[in-house]
């Protein structure tokens, strides 16, 4: 038999079971009540008895022996003859990522991806249990014994997600012609409303030849056509009445089935948000070892259902959330006692349906975002100007926090503060048809809240007129449609606003947007229709010819060529066979950021780095990639030789190793802060050592950025080479 077929499921299963592995061992490490915690063991155990047993059917030698392994060392913990501690639950955490490697590298037919012997040396088993034990057959239990009749069971079957994907976009199809056939129905009833005007003229029409006189010859000559075109117009009238309800019948009973085909495909789509809540509980407790910090996680609405498409797109930002709540929400243990604060912060990932949005609340009790910090960030970044910054109110200061670059962490780490992320979270949101709204009270935490489009099914949108063309809105972007008087257009530093709700809101023509020389001024005399778009903290009024219709429609892709602009975010066909393009608001918001952008700097010269590292290997590997970025690069064998080089020539940015002979790299850069010249010299240290108290050493020292070597990439190097020297704008 070929086994072949078997490895995607064996894939799953694997995953499902290695899921099951971290949430016990997460819940082992809180639970108190006995009884819970030993079901808790047992469903563990089990689920790693299942990948053993799975695996060796499969052939999977290498995944059989570290489940093996796993198993023995849980049957310990089952009869009580092994105590459950932290280090064993990082030993087991560590061993089920091992565990989805392999998994994933023996389906592909790749070699084992780690050396497998030595993860079972460092697991702390018995010797018995790392030798391969002879397989048992399970005593068989009674087969019903209580005589009660079986429960039917439920009958699945795993489709193919590309075959789901294919029933969407016919169930997205079949939406557009029932709005084709609407407009059939339409054109039967004007069809009929037209014939019955027609009658009224001819009956008009007989009435005044009845006042003129006519011979009796004349009047019957008249009188025969006339009946005959009233006889055959109430014959049409009536075929127009009858066909246009029947058809309003059968269009009335496709909408209900298009309805139930539409929702039956959409729940096939849908993932209980616990999927992608799943993973937070493992990342949080990393996060708070890391970091030194005390953190309760609390998952809410995990039953709550989304599209696997909305799943799959809000799992990265919403662990970038988390993260960014544990490492600059939450206060040390130490910090929030001074604060009357518990030394236990408290995170809530909560999900909430409403109608056809689910909002995901991830909520701390932290220190809170200070809009002051957020005001002089932005300026020492220049994205604002320090004038128009001072200017802006608390709520729109917050705002910047989504700007491309922004980051208030003063050490950036592997964590977070790379200057990346809710600009992309935004980003993100936006294309699904999504919004991002913070909230936040300093010293008292903060709450970021993800509005999501229950499916990607359909969308419903707002057409509006702009001169002779159509465009379509998001309707989950907008927050309402007003009239605005062109009188009331008022001038606030150079941009059009209105006061709407006791606040100024920036005035836009989406005409002028989009480069159309039809379009009527924003200022003058009249009252224009606007929609309203953006958040509760800030609003844009985007001005427009005429507002046209709200509709369901199906939003399909641009395609590969116009994949990088991001004016428009697709198009969306019409029941008339028209195609309107699909405008982004995040993208029409851009001009009105709640200030004027401070003067753009000049494209960077080349810069200088210097790389201090005593490997050869890891020296050269640096160089190369700074190089391939164009920046000249020098290089040092350990920190001596590294402050030679600085006292020989001008350098931007050091890139330096910490465990170097003659002079490490704290003790660089305590030398560097201490030379006047060198003062401000951005240093990014590259290092092995992982541990809270050595990231902590490097920011009591005065290094800006600190990144491990077992997470280190390219990209994140570069990113914050970059960001140190001003190079992102």
């Amino acid at each position: 038999m070929d086994l072949a077929a078997f490895h995607q499921q064996f894939r799953e299963e694997a995953a499902e079971n290695v899921r099951v592995l971290q949430d016990g061992l997460l819940a082992l490490e809180t639970e108190a009540d006995a009884g819970v915690r030993r079901a808790t063991v047992d469903r563990v155990f089990r689920a790693m008895h299942t990948i053993k047993g799975s695996a060796r059917v499969l052939g999977f030698e290498p995944i059989s022996r570290v489940a093996h392994a796993l198993e023995s060392l849980l049957g310990e913990v089952r009869q009580e003859r092994r105590p459950f501690d932290r280090p064993l639950a990082d030993a087991l955490l560590r061993a089920g990522d091992a565990l989805l490697a392999l998994s994933d590298a023996a389906v592909a037919g790749q070699a084992p991806p780690l050396d497998v012997e030595a993860l079972i040396a460092s697991l702390p088993v018995s010797a018995d249990a790392v030798a391969p034990a002879t397989a048992t057959a399970p005593t068989a239990a009674p087969a019903n014994p209580s005589a009660a009749p079986p429960r039917a069971a439920r009958q699945t079957v795993r489709v193919r997600v590309d075959r789901l994907d294919r029933m969407l976009n016919l169930a997205g199809e079949l939406v557009v012609s029932q709005q084709v056939l609407s407009n059939h129905a339409d054109e039967l009833r004007a069809l009929h409303a037209a014939v019955e005007r027609q009658l009224q003229a001819l009956a008009q029409l007989e009435a005044e030849l009845g006042r003129l006189r006519f011979s009796p010859l004349q009047r019957q000559a008249l009188d025969r056509p006339l009946a005959a075109a009233r006889e055959a117009g109430a014959q049409v009238s009536a075929l127009a009445q009858r066909q246009a309800e029947r058809f309003c019948r059968y269009t009335g009973q496709y909408e209900l089935l298009v309805r139930d085909l539409e929702q039956e495909v959409m729940a096939a789509r849908l993932l209980p948000i616990a999927t992608v809540f799943g993973g937070l509980p493992r990342a949080v407790r990393d996060l708070a070892l890391a970091t030194g910090k005390q953190v309760s996680l609390s998952l809410q609405g995990e039953a709550v259902e989304l599209d696997r498409k909305v799943l799959e797109a809000i799992a990265d930002p919403l662990l970038h959330l988390v993260r960014n709540a544990v490492d600059h929400g939450l206060e040390a243990p130490d910090e929030r006692q001074a604060a009357g604060k518990t030394p236990q912060g408290h995170l809530t990932v909560r999900a909430e349906a409403a109608s056809s949005e689910v909002r995901v609340v991830v909520a701390d009790d932290g220190r809170g975002i200070d809009p002051q910090r957020v005001r002089e960030q932005a300026a020492r970044l220049g994205i604002i100007s320090a004038e128009s910054a001072a200017r802006l109110p608390d709520h729109e200061a917050l705002e910047l926090i989504f700007a491309p670059g922004f980051s208030t962490a003063s050490v950036i780490t592997d964590i977070s503060g790379r200057g990346v992320g809710m600009d992309v979270v935004r980003q993100n949101l936006a294309e699904l048809g999504g919004r991002v709204e913070v909230d936040s009270r300093p010293g008292a935490g903060t709450s970021v809240t993800l509005v999501l489009p229950l499916t990607l099914v359909t969308t419903r949108i707002l057409l509006v007129g702009v001169g002779h063309d159509r465009f379509a809105l998001p309707a989950s972007a907008c927050r309402g449609v007003i009239w605005v008087d062109r009188q009331q257009v008022q001038a606030l530093e150079g941009q059009p606003v209105i006061e709407h709700a006791g606040r100024m809101v920036g005035v836009l023509h989406l005409a002028e947007l989009l480069g159309m020389a039809s379009a009527a001024p924003v200022s003058g005399v009249g009252r224009t229709p606007a929609v309203l778009i953006g958040g509760p903290q800030r609003l844009v009024a985007l001005l427009a010819d005429e507002l046209l219709d709200e509709r369901e429609v199906v939003v399909k892709s641009l395609g590969a060529l116009l994949a990088s602009q991001r004016r428009f975010s697709g198009a969306v066909q019409l029941g008339d066979g028209s195609l309107v393009l699909l405008l982004n608001p995040l993208h029409l918001m851009q001009p009105v950021r709640g200030a004027p952008l401070a003067t753009p700097a000049a494209p960077p010269r080349a810069r200088r780095l210097l790389v201090a590292d005593d490997s050869f290997t890891t020296r050269e590997l640096i160089r190369s990639i700074l190089q391939s970025a164009g920046y000249e690069v020098v290089v040092a064998v350990d920190g001596a030789d590294a402050l030679d080089a600085l006292r020989s020539g001008p350098i931007d940015l050091v890139v330096s190793d910490v465990e170097m002979p003659r002079l490490n790299g704290f003790e660089l850069v305590t030398r560097i802060r201490a030379e006047h010249r060198l003062h401000n010299l951005p240093v990014v240290l590259v290092t092995s050592l992982a541990s809270e108290e050595h990231r902590r050493r490097g920011l009591e020292v005065g290094a800006q950025a600190y990144i491990v070597k077992s997470q280190f990439d390219q990209q994140s190097l570069l990113d914050v080479v970059r960001r140190l020297l001003g190079d992102e704008r």
